[in-house]
């Protein structure tokens, strides 16, 4: 499972490159270096295989839309984190209700209570996900599923 802290530095690194745009191909590639393509929320590795890699999401901790903040850290490299698609949608409508930083030092405390409430949410909904799959694959028919009735008699039959 991934930690109960942030990994990250409570100074600016910078922003991220843009590359082509996207997180796998541009502004991600330094993101998911820092920590090693697994999700920081769940801990999903996504180099382990293509379908896992179609999973990288990078995620602004103190999000975008919170107003009064300073854009220039909302997008530094230090208040983004890699995550999985689904963490990432888990995680979207998370808004803290919290003033605006009124300095830099305020702001990376602001960033990592975020951090640790999101994570928590996160994994709650998760948990909940989790109930979910297991009741409906419990009672589910996919393709490839047979029944015992649906088997062909055995030879001692």
């Amino acid at each position: 499972m991934a930690g109960e802290t942030l990994d990250r530095p409570r100074h600016r690194l910078g922003p991220t490159s843009p590359g082509d745009g996207t997180a796998r191909g541009g502004y991600g590639r330094a993101i998911f270096a820092m920590d090693g393509y697994t999700c920081v929320y769940c801990g999903l590795l996504m180099l382990k295989d293509f379908d896992s890699y179609l999973q990288l999401s990078v995620d602004h901790i103190v999000p975008r839309s919170m107003k009064g903040y300073d854009a220039t850290l909302i997008e530094d490299r230090a208040n983004k984190v890699t995550c999985c698609r689904a963490c990432n949608e888990f995680g979207n409508r998370y808004r803290p209700n919290l003033p605006a930083p009124t300095n830099e030092e305020e702001f990376w405390d602001v960033r990592d209570h975020v951090f640790r409430e999101r994570r928590a949410l996160i994994l709650k909904r998760r948990e909940r996900e989790l109930e979910r799959y297991e009741r409906i694959r419990r009672f589910a028919r996919l393709p490839g599923d047979i029944d015992i009735a649906d088997e062909p008699p055995s030879d001692s039959e």
